[in-house]
């Protein structure tokens, strides 16, 4: 028996390469021993559990979905399969039919050859990963295997979540829905997001046209869409893009949601991400909204939005959170209202992004591979040093900001030992001038 890695349990899920680190046996272990762990943790021991899993496209998530059901059904549980889904769609069952647990099998955005698991509670709390590997003695304990005493029943949900979706974006009452159904539309998505999305085309007789894989630029200037999205494998961000095929940044497109909560809302709380331009700030105050900032990461995200009764979430990574779905991100529901902000608008989406950054230079993400933990701590320090004399917040990394930029500097909670910059300046002489200062102190310990 090969020992179950303490390196496959991280922030907010366990997650890990296929097969080395996450496969069959890690998958019936965890299935086998999570159960008698809540009942050791007195969570959720004096009744039989309900638990629902879903997984992603992944060719490797259907082996681990079936020996995770050998390793929970040796446990007194209730086990609903509900098939290939999408993380929202989990959260959307674990909320409507009174499911003890939802676990999700996916690595979200990571490669094919990675795979992991998402535990998530009746609050949509996701149990983190470093909290299970307080127990990790205990998912290498031997295994006794005895007969089965858990049953799997097996049903899709598909339709009853894609009239869900309809209902709570009031979509077919918009009275520009004409209008959007004479759009172009072009996903790009995987299987599990476009079984949704077939349903919602045919309901609402929607122009939507599929692909599975990223399109080269001459092709997508050939077919002209009105509209370029994509989604992620587990369909909890959505992706928008200019007509070029370059991304637009998922803090840009939040401003658009922002506008849309105003038409709606005349005050409120919207939670940001301290990697989020500073615009989305001063427009959440002209709109009479209250903005608080929380740390990255859809754990975290989830919690803000339900302790504030917040309207609106968004995360620079196209994570947005909706108050009335169930304070949660949702890529295809982001996407209806998008498509409604747009109804309403006579500019293109290139137009509206290029009027609402043209006072700020904001860059795309910049990732950097550092050697070691220790080599990025003694970056925090110096780059703290060297601006000492800006505003400085560290309660997600390491935020400087004045009147002219921003910039926030944090670690990587799903890449070990990667370090992620977002700079924004008043014009370009700042910024280069600030980035050339902040790269020429990591090169140093890369």
């Amino acid at each position: 028996m090969k020992l179950i890695k303490e390196k496959i349990f991280l922030a907010y899920d366990i997650r890990g390469k296929y097969p080395t680190e996450i496969n069959a046996d890690v998958f019936w272990r965890l299935g086998y021993f999570f159960p008698k762990i809540l009942q050791q943790q007195n969570i959720l021991s004096s009744k039989k559990i309900k638990i629902i899993i879903g997984r992603d496209n992944r060719p490797n998530g259907l082996t681990l979905t079936k020996n995770l059901f050998q390793g929970l059904i040796q446990n007194d549980v209730e086990v609903v399969d509900a098939g290939i889904i999408t993380t929202p769609m989990l959260y959307f069952l674990i909320k409507n039919y009174n499911f003890d647990l939802g676990f999700m099998i996916t690595a979200s955005h990571l490669k094919e050859n990675y795979n992991g698991l998402k535990i998530y509670t009746q609050n949509l709390d996701c149990l983190s990963g470093k909290w299970l590997a307080n127990f990790l003695n205990i998912f290498n304990q031997p295994a006794v295997i005895g007969l089965s005493k858990g049953k799997i029943i097996r049903k899709n949900f598909i339709n009853q979540y894609s009239q869900f979706l309809i209902e709570i974006s009031n979509i077919k009452n918009e009275k520009q829905l004409k209008k959007l159904q004479t759009k172009n539309i072009l996903i790009c998505c995987p299987k599990n997001t476009q079984s949704i999305l077939e349903k919602l085309k045919k309901e609402l007789k929607l122009k939507i046209h599929f692909i599975h894989q990223p399109i080269e630029k001459r092709l997508l200037i050939q077919r002209k869409p009105d509209l370029f999205i994509r989604f992620d494998n587990d369909g909890d961000r959505l992706y928008v893009f200019y007509d070029s095929g370059e991304k637009i940044l998922g803090d840009i497109i939040g401003a658009f949601f922002i506008e849309l909560k105003n038409q709606k809302n005349k005050n409120g709380k919207i939670i940001l991400d301290h990697r989020s331009t500073e615009l989305l700030n001063k427009l959440a105050k002209k709109y009479h909204f209250q903005p608080i900032y929380s740390p990255s990461g859809h754990s975290i995200f989830k919690k803000a939005m339900r302790e504030n009764n917040a309207l609106l979430g968004i995360e620079k990574s196209g994570h947005y959170y909706w108050k009335e779905f169930f304070f949660a991100d949702s890529g295809i529901y982001s996407f209806l209202m998008l498509l409604i902000f747009l109804a309403n608008k006579k500019e293109s989406l290139n137009n509206l992004v290029a009027e609402f950054v043209q006072k700020q230079i904001i860059l795309p993400e910049i990732n950097f591979k550092i050697k070691s933990q220790k080599k990025m701590d003694e970056i925090f320090k110096e780059v703290e040093k060297v601006f000492y004399q800006n505003k400085i917040n560290k309660e997600d990394g390491l935020t400087v900001f004045d009147k002219n930029f921003k910039f926030n500097l944090k670690n990587s909670q799903t890449e070990l030992n990667v370090l992620r910059l977002n700079i924004e300046a008043k014009n370009k002489d700042i910024l280069d001038n600030k980035l050339a200062i902040i790269k020429k102190i990591i090169n140093k310990y890369k």
